[in-house]
C-alpha cells in the first residue's frame, strides 16, 4: 500500500496467524486520507432472522465462526462507504483490506474493502475447502 498522499512509494505490513480451528480475521487499514470509517460484520441475511452486528477495529485480527458475512465500511456519517462478502471456513485464516487514497498529487481513489480470499458460499458445505482450491491454483501457475 502507499506510504503517504504524496507520493507513490509503498509501506509494507504482515501478520503470522495462530494455529486455532476457528478462522481468523486480520483486519487491515492501508487507506490514506482524511477520511474516517469504521469496519463492521454483519450476519449475511436469512430470511426470518435479524441479522447480528459487530464492529471491528482495524490492526485486529479476530476469530469468527464458519459462515457467511457481510463486511461493511461505515463512514462517520453513518452510510455505508463499502461493502464486500467473507465466507469464513474453520482453520482457515482471511484478510480484510481498506484501501485507497486522496492523493496529493496522482490520482484518488475511493475507500474499498478487499477480502481475501474470495470464496463462495457453497465451499461452507464442501470438504476439499480453500487449501485444496489453493494447491489446484499453484499447480496451474506451475505449469504456466
Amino acid at each position: 500500500h502507499r506510504h503517504d498522499t504524496l507520493s507513490t512509494a509503498v509501506a509494507f505490513e504482515s501478520h503470522v496467524f495462530a494455529s486455532l480451528s476457528n478462522a481468523q480475521v486480520a483486519i487491515i487499514d492501508t487507506y490514506k486520507g482524511v477520511a474516517k470509517s469504521e469496519p463492521r460484520l454483519m450476519d449475511a441475511p436469512v430470511k426470518g432472522k435479524s441479522p447480528r452486528s459487530e464492529e471491528l477495529r482495524f490492526e485486529s485480527v479476530v476469530a469468527v465462526n464458519p459462515g457467511v458475512y457481510d463486511v461493511l465500511l461505515v463512514g462517520s456519517d453513518g452510510k455505508t462507504k463499502a461493502q464486500n462478502s467473507l465466507v469464513a471456513l474453520n482453520r482457515e485464516s482471511y484478510i480484510i483490506l481498506r484501501t485507497g487514497v486522496e492523493a496529493k498529487m496522482g490520482p484518488s481513489y475511493p475507500q474499498e474493502l478487499i477480502v481475501y480470499p474470495k470464496l463462495d458460499p457453497s465451499a461452507l458445505h464442501s470438504s476439499a475447502g480453500p487449501r485444496v482450491m489453493m494447491l489446484s491454483m499453484l499447480a496451474i501457475l506451475s505449469c504456466v
